[in-house]
């Protein structure tokens, strides 16, 4: 990763970001974690993150996911959600986390969030 990349976390175990601040920041990403209630107000704050992960299992908000439509989406759950984009991601629990840094860095690298 060339340029400082942004992923937000979305909910779910403090574990997610722990894990991905220790194997993307050093490759030039941040990672930055939020509650669904803070999460949507900084949708509109500032540019959007370039990967948004939202644990569907953690978050009972259903308007999150739509706060971020310009960032790519991966969405992590115990049901697959009734919708989801195409160009959405979703991984379900249990998951691993190599699988999740392996799709966060494939959406770093397929094209920036608008």
């Amino acid at each position: 990763m060339d340029a400082l990349r942004r992923v937000l976390v979305i909910g779910g175990a403090s574990d997610t970001e722990t894990v991905l601040k220790a194997v993307l920041e050093p490759r030039g990403a941040t990672v930055e974690r939020s509650r669904s209630h803070r999460a949507k107000s900084r949708s509109a704050a500032g540019p959007s993150p370039e990967v948004v992960v939202i644990d569907l299992d953690a978050e009972h908000d259903s308007g999150v996911a739509a706060c971020w439509q310009k960032s790519n989406r991966v969405f992590i759950g115990s049901n697959f959600p009734t919708s989801i984009a195409a160009d959405d991601r979703f991984l379900s629990k249990p998951f691993q986390f190599p699988e999740l840094v392996k799709v966060i860095e494939e959406l770093l690298e397929a094209r920036p969030a608008a």
